[in-house]
């Protein structure tokens, strides 16, 4: 092969008929024959026309593209701008049409719905030329076609123009150089973990391979085609659904090899994410009400601050346990949080708090970067361990903990902290196998008791500690 598969994306104003389209491309064109067999979640399929197959961004007006201007992703190689023809140019047309000369790609206008008797297709091509689209015939060089997504006329046409223009972009199939794969769908599966869905651009990816993006990392654990079937290997031009990822990327993320890469966004992403609570960093989890609202806040953010992941919606179980497991605080802005959400969080030690004036939130982060960062004045740190395993003996909780610096010993006061959240207890007695010791230095495990029998989770931090007293 010498030229890649193109990868469409097909944007516009709602209800001018994009799911009407995609629908009947999908019904005639895709490759297996099998439409029931499609997976919807991975964001894309595959079509077949004239021997040659077609990428299509499965969902219209997707993301992605909407997306790939601040990420830094070119995801669409070809766009379909779709326009009613009883209806013209409206606001998302207009929006779409900035969105295609910001990503300078080439693009084809489809004027759909020509069946209808209220078509007027020679004043769609009119005010197009308003917002400086000329197609052929009104100034112009943009390749136009007439269609009806509903009954398939003139649908053969546009898709020969997009395999026309794909050829003009010469799209090389560069299967022997490194990966290149922008990420389309990226989200938080309850029994699955993160699901990455991506478009192989270059390179090949494969199970096994070691990836990363400009904020997560990946050993890739399983790989899917578009219509849900495992499959060992992807090549260039094929979309594709990645599980291994240690966190949830952006979606416009570009996937390459290796382990990290510069970040491409506006966000403070870590060269890698601590996964210390005690580290002096503020790891955030942002859900804001508008993607406007999203990036104000992500732009307003010292370098102290790490944000794991940032989307617009309200809050949801899935964001309070990906803090609980990367130790984050979550910030909402002007979004509704359940009762469910608020007693998983207070369940698992999270902390939510959610603004409805920007400053008064960006205040808070400023003084939760000030604390983090100021030294103890008070304590003095004895020892610090992790816990990697909890056992209950007669009601009796039992930390199995390894020591990760000084010492801890029986008596001890502790703090067990869980993110945020911190409870103090002190050490009952400890043990190594069935023996008790006294003591235990940096580098060993061993299992203790603690009083009072607190709520003890893996990857808890405890620290032991003892007072200042000021010299006289």
């Amino acid at each position: 092969m010498t030229s890649r598969q193109p990868i469409v994306a097909i944007l516009g104003h709602v209800d001018h008929g994009k799911t009407t389209l995609l629908d009947y491309i999908r019904t005639t064109k895709v490759a297996s024959g099998e439409v029931g067999g499609i997976t919807q979640s991975i964001g894309a399929y595959q079509a077949k026309f004239k021997g040659k197959l077609l990428t299509f961004i499965d969902t219209p007006g997707h993301a992605a593209f909407s997306q790939m201007r601040s990420r830094g992703a070119s995801v669409a190689d070809i766009v379909v701008l779709v326009v009613a023809a009883d209806d013209s140019v409206k606001p998302q047309t207009i929006e779409s049409i900035k969105h295609i000369k910001a990503a300078g790609v080439p693009y084809v206008v489809a004027i759909n719905k020509i069946d209808k008797a209220e078509a007027n297709v020679e004043v769609v091509k009119a005010e197009l030329t308003q917002h400086e689209v000329f197609v052929e015939g009104y100034g112009g060089n943009t390749p136009f076609v007439l269609i009806s997504g509903k009954t398939g006329k003139g649908v053969d046409s546009l898709l020969e123009t997009i395999l026309l223009l794909s050829e003009l972009e010469e799209l090389p199939y560069q299967e022997d150089i490194a990966l290149s794969a922008p990420i389309i769908e990226a989200k938080l599966d309850p029994q699955k973990g993160t699901l990455v869905s991506a478009i192989i651009k270059a390179g090949t990816l494969k199970v096994g391979d070691q990836v990363a993006t400009s904020s997560s990392i990946c050993k890739v654990r399983a790989l899917y085609n578009d219509l849900g079937v495992s499959v060992k290997l992807a090549k260039p031009g094929m979309p594709v659904q990645i599980l291994g990822f240690t966190t949830l990327p952006g979606v416009g993320e570009v996937i390459v090899p290796g382990y990290l890469t510069s970040p491409l966004t506006i966000n403070h992403v870590p060269s890698t994410i601590p996964s210390d609570p005690l580290a002096k960093h503020l790891n955030l989890i942002i859900k804001a009400d508008t993607a406007g609202s999203l990036e104000a806040l992500k732009g307003s953010f010292s370098s102290d601050v790490y944000l794991i992941s940032s989307s617009t919606g309200d809050l949801t179980e899935s964001d309070v346990l990906l803090a609980a497991t990367t130790h984050s605080i979550i910030l909402g802005f002007n979004v509704k949080v359940s009762s469910s959400v608020a007693k998983l969080a207070e369940a698992e030690g999270v902390t939510i708090k959610n603004h409805k004036i920007i400053y008064e939130l960006l205040e808070y982060i400023e003084k939760k970067v000030l604390k983090i960062m100021e030294p103890s004045i008070d304590e003095d740190e004895l020892g610090v361990s992790t816990v990697i395993k909890v056992f209950e003996i007669n009601k009796d909780i039992i930390a199995g903990v390894k020591v990760d610096s000084g010492a801890i010993c029986v008596g001890d006061t502790v703090h067990l902290k869980r993110g945020e959240v911190s409870k103090n207890a002190k050490i009952r007695s400890i043990r190594i196998g069935k023996d008790e010791v006294k003591k235990v230095e940096v580098g060993k495990e061993c299992g203790i008791f603690l009083s009072p029998n607190l709520d003890v989770r893996e990857k808890d931090v405890i620290i032991a500690y003892k007072k200042k007293i000021d010299d006289i």
